[in-house]
């Protein structure tokens, strides 16, 4: 049986999750990886992206839409300080839908007036985080 540890989501509304867990995904610039029990010393860059915690044996497993961040792993203790954190069953996936098109629509308008390219690319990474880890989108997050 996998070694638990402790996890804690903290934003800056405060702590969003605080528990023992065996397994942790979660979202790098460069792909998702796993965290579980005796993982060896860590700091990472964290991106937009689902963040899923499976508790243990009976594998309860949660699914966040988590927002940028950082997370440090240290003597199977494993903090991620994200800018938000957002369980998949209390995302409200029409408002996220709409966040998406309106950041799809800024994007492509970038040739004919002057648009913030970084936020809107921000805003539509966050919109397709909710998006996946509701299981609304196709990939990584709450439908796999």
């Amino acid at each position: 049986m996998p070694r638990a540890f402790h996890f804690a989501i903290i934003t800056r509304e405060g702590p969003e999750y605080d528990g023992q867990i065996v397994l942790a995904r979660l979202c790098a610039p460069d792909g998702y990886f796993g965290v579980m029990g005796d993982h060896a010393p860590l700091l990472a860059i964290l991106v937009p992206g689902d963040l899923i915690v499976t508790e243990g044996a009976g594998k309860t497993r949660l699914v966040f839409a988590a927002g940028a961040g950082v997370v440090e792993v240290r003597d199977n203790e494993v903090t991620a300080v994200l800018e938000t954190a957002e369980l998949a069953t209390e995302i409200d996936v029409v408002r996220a839908q709409a966040a998406a098109g309106r950041a799809r629509a800024r994007l492509a308008k970038t040739r004919t007036r002057k648009v913030d390219v970084t936020r809107a690319e921000s805003a539509l990474h966050r919109a397709l985080a909710r998006l996946h880890a509701a299981g609304e989108l196709p990939g990584p997050g709450g439908s796999d």
